[in-house]
């Protein structure tokens, strides 16, 4: 029997993460992807598979290897395909997927053998079985089920293959797929355009397989279905774990809910508040947040003792030049404890993306800026170059070492977390001044197709782009 060597690959997204000479660690949690992946064959004995997160992790370019797997998000899409030509000139067939080979498959079929499209979980050893076959088909597509919520059974992920020193948080987990909101600049809803539930007790299986005392909980929003997330909560807490995880400023709407979530050992939550202005939050589609409301909502969160990184986003078409000094004075007054500021970014397949092409707005088509960390469009109240220079001023003064004192002195026992991460931003901040890659490029569509030759090849818009 001839073992067939897998590796599976996620690009480097250049972001979240910290480098101290030889030393890299990011700043984040582990990412999920390529441990399910392995999973989903079982213990195949046909298969030998190696994984590499190339954010803490070197692509081991002269890999012996039968196959190899890339996923691939939007502002990783060039570094993925610059991969895979690579593997391919050394005679390895390459399998893309993730979510831009899925909203560009055009584009995509350029660098690859094989695609996949859409969630893996049925694909994926489908493909793998065609592999040892010798058969393998150009693409494979989910078979999408009808409803607004579907159940999937999904094997735990294989933690033994991953790395563990370079996260912040090496444990993750996933219990649902989706949201059920429709903001205009995600692009959740344009690639599960609905609801997934694992069986709780899959869930837990997967939890209590960890040997740690923390995880992370890796879904949008878990608590969008209340009585599954009642039950899940009931679930974790004989485990006495501690966990964090991704919400709206919803979360604290259910008492009963609420608090079977601190009692399941939620010790942090990464909330999207967005905007400080009503009318913007209304534009994009989350109405359902309130600004009236965030002081209430930060005062619940902080009485249970959740330490609280509160995003948001800069860019909205109600935004002006005073929108950057408003959002960094509200944020003190919140006391959020690890603010992170983002930029307004027309991902493929989303509204917003639709909106600004047909507005001739799109400055750039350059993927690698599509990191919410660089300008590529045309802001409707001030230029891309003011957008940009506002985006890094908010970031600098927010963690100014006096800032930071002033919104974290109060945590109580969480002030060793909350302290300490903002110190990771303080640096972060650094960098935005400091380091290439992080420079301003785009100021308009005309300079941006004039320097185009100095960047990386332009991989142009997808004419079947999912809108």
């Amino acid at each position: 029997m001839k073992v067939k060597k897998v590796l599976l690959v996620m690009p480097d997204a250049n972001m979240h993460k910290l480098r101290f000479g030889s030393f890299v660690r990011s700043a984040r949690e582990a990412p999920i992807t390529l441990t399910t992946l392995a999973a989903l064959t079982g213990n195949d004995p046909e298969i030998e598979y190696r994984l590499v997160d190339e954010s803490i992790d070197t692509v081991p370019l002269d890999a012996t290897a039968d196959l190899v797997g890339i996923s691939v998000m939007t502002g990783t899409s060039q570094r993925a395909y610059a991969l895979a030509d690579h593997f391919r000139r050394r005679g390895i067939p390459v399998v893309l997927g993730g979510i831009h080979v899925t909203l560009c498959p055009n584009e995509a079929r350029r660098f690859a053998d094989t695609l996949v499209f859409g969630m893996a979980d049925e694909t994926w050893p489908r493909l793998m079985n065609d592999f040892k076959l010798g058969n393998l088909q150009p693409e494979y597509r989910e078979i999408l089920s009808q409803g607004p919520y579907t159940r999937t059974t999904t094997p735990p992920p294989r933690y033994d293959l991953q790395r563990k020193s370079g996260y912040m948080v090496p444990y993750t987990v996933q219990a649902t797929r989706g949201c059920m909101h429709a903001c205009d600049f995600c692009s959740v809803p344009t690639y599960w355009n609905k609801l997934t539930r694992r069986p709780v007790a899959d869930v837990i299986r997967d939890i209590k397989t960890i040997p740690a005392k923390r995880f992370v909980l890796n879904d949008v929003s878990p608590v969008d279905d209340v009585e599954y997330a009642k039950e899940l909560f009931k679930a974790l807490i004989p485990l006495k774990k501690s966990w964090g995880g991704l919400a709206t400023t919803q979360v604290v709407d259910e008492p009963e809910l609420f608090d079977l979530m601190v009692k399941s050992g939620c010790e942090y939550l990464l909330l999207g508040f967005e905007s400080v202005n009503q009318n913007a939050l209304d534009k994009i589609g989350k109405r359902f947040n309130s600004t009236e409301r965030y002081h209430e909502v930060m005062r619940i969160l902080h009485k249970a003792n959740i330490v609280v990184q509160g995003c948001f986003v800069f860019g909205f078409d109600h935004d002006d030049k005073d929108v950057f000094a408003k959002t960094v004075q509200r944020v003190q007054e919140l006391k959020i404890d690890i603010p992170r500021y983002s930029i307004y970014t027309p991902y493929p397949g989303t509204r917003l993306f639709k909106r600004l092409a047909e507005e001739n707005r799109i400055l750039s088509y350059n993927w690698a800026d599509y990191n919410t960390m660089h300008v590529v469009y045309q802001p409707k109240n001030m230029s891309a170059t003011e957008l940009y220079e506002g985006f890094r001023w908010a970031y600098r003064e927010t963690f100014k070492i006096s800032k930071i004192w002033e919104r974290t002195k109060s945590s109580g026992r969480k002030f060793p977390i909350t302290f300490m991460g903002n110190l990771t931003y303080n640096l972060f901040s650094k960098r935005l001044f400091t380091k290439p890659g992080f420079e301003m490029r785009v100021h308009g569509r005309d300079a941006f197709l004039a320097n185009q030759s100095a960047n990386v090849p332009l991989i142009g818009p997808d004419l079947n782009i999912t809108q």
